[in-house]
């Protein structure tokens, strides 16, 4: 039994124990008498006339009191109790008529005084409750989560739920050239710009549904199915960062235009297992999750310094959204320690949303990367210059037709042995 259980149980009591000193003394005996009255003119009785059955009373105000007192402690939204307590004087009135119908005197005051008692106490304490609630999950949300989404959460009667192990996506953020940045500029500059960098992405993301869970000079990192969990976390993601892809051209513009400086941010996604719960000490406490799926979605992020893209994502995530983005293939990928390969993809946009020029130029870029890890070198170099886009910078394709070019000029040039198209990611 839960607090609020334990709580209404207890209202219930102090409600019923009046109602029954009410009973003995005689308090609503003419109230009884009076619709005795008003039921005889009204309608039809039966010949024996009406009895009245006590027993009846003393259990249909008990069980009102106790429904009450829990509905309106559980219940969240004001107008949602009134209108409860309002419909349930209704059924009472209405079970009172029906009663008569059927020659049992039944008096309905006794019950909605019941029920009015006990929901008002309930409405007071649950009100206390939540606001409680509220205080003590605003100083680990604020600024993490959007308006809509604390409210929501803040509904939940059942902190537990957040602390368990499941599936998430992670999303990370990083000023690839932080270090460089760094050095260039004056400290106040780039503290300017840090913060500038900050405050556009976590704005961005957690307006957009994001849980913020770790934010710094470096990188931004949020979570998707969590604090509130959400099945369709790997397609929010791919929505979000299909936005957030768009968001970085004018964010990096900004950055060069007020700082005089070029930043180079890369955005990578993963979806896995995490264990998720409150993690910390006294004040260094916050919710969060722990698992090889945030440190993979680190360690992609830093591969986009590598093929200069914007975006990639994970294979898990891939398969779980697939049918709601736009991707093309980079490398296999395995981490430290493990000898499993990965697929990462290049997020381009969302479904739908590619112009046919660059669905071409995707499918051509597909089909070279697919020929280049079979060995077919001269087919892969052709395949990837059928990917060129006139007048239009793209660094991943370069990327791979620069190696292409070098394993042609290498031993893998006859064709017989199968280039390297994998790499071992480096810890982030």
């Amino acid at each position: 039994m839960n607090r609020n259980h334990a709580t209404a149980m207890f209202i219930g009591v102090l409600v019923c124990i009046p109602m029954l000193a009410m009973y003995h003394f005689g308090w609503f005996k003419g109230t009884a008498d009076w619709f005795a009255v008003l039921f005889a003119r009204g309608f039809v009785l039966p010949a024996g006339g009406l009895k009245q059955i006590l027993f009846l009373q003393y259990a249909y105000y008990t069980v009102m009191a106790f429904v009450s007192a829990w509905v309106c402690i559980e219940m969240t939204s004001q107008w949602r109790r009134f209108a409860f307590l309002l419909g349930g004087t209704f059924l009472t009135t209405s079970f009172a008529c029906i009663m008569a119908m059927n020659g049992v005197l039944f008096e309905p005051i006794s019950g909605a005084l019941a029920m009015w008692f006990a929901g008002i106490a309930g409405i007071a304490v649950g009100g206390s409750v939540n606001s409680y609630r509220c205080h003590v999950m605003r100083d680990y949300f604020v600024g993490r989560l959007s308006s809509r989404l604390f409210e929501k959460l803040a509904d939940q009667n059942d902190p537990a739920k957040m602390t368990e192990r499941r599936e998430i996506t992670v999303l990370t953020c990083r000023m690839l050239n932080h270090g460089e940045l760094s050095n260039g500029i004056e400290a106040r500059q780039f503290e300017e710009l840090a913060t500038h960098f900050q405050r556009s992405i976590t704005e961005f993301l957690i307006s957009r549904g994001a849980y913020l869970d770790d934010c710094n000079a470096r990188q931004v990192r949020v979570f998707f199915g969590f604090p509130l969990a959400d099945e369709q976390h790997a397609r929010q993601a791919v929505q979000v960062a299909a936005l957030l892809r768009m968001h970085l051209g004018t964010l990096t513009r900004e950055i060069e235009q007020r700082f005089g400086k070029k930043a180079q941010i890369g955005v990578a996604f993963s979806t896995g297992p995490a264990v998720c719960g409150l993690f910390g000490i006294h004040h260094f406490e916050s919710f969060s999750a722990v698992g090889d799926v945030i440190d993979f979605a680190s360690q992609l992020c830093v591969l986009n310094a590598e093929y200069g893209s914007k975006v990639l994502m994970s294979a898990r995530t891939y398969a779980l959204a697939k049918d709601h983005a736009e991707v093309r293939p980079m490398e296999m990928v395995s981490t430290a320690g493990s000898s499993q390969m990965s697929e990462v993809y290049e997020l381009l946009a969302e479904k739908g949303s590619l112009p046919e020029a660059e669905i071409r130029a995707r499918d051509a870029f597909w089909q070279g990367v697919v020929q280049y890890r079979k060995g077919e070198l001269k087919q892969s170099l052709e395949s990837f210059r059928n990917a060129v886009i006139v007048e239009r910078e793209d660094a991943p394709l370069k990327y791979f037709i620069g190696r292409v070019e070098q394993a042609l000029k290498g031993p893998a040039s006859s064709g017989k042995d199968t280039p390297k198209h994998s790499r071992k990611l480096a810890a982030s």
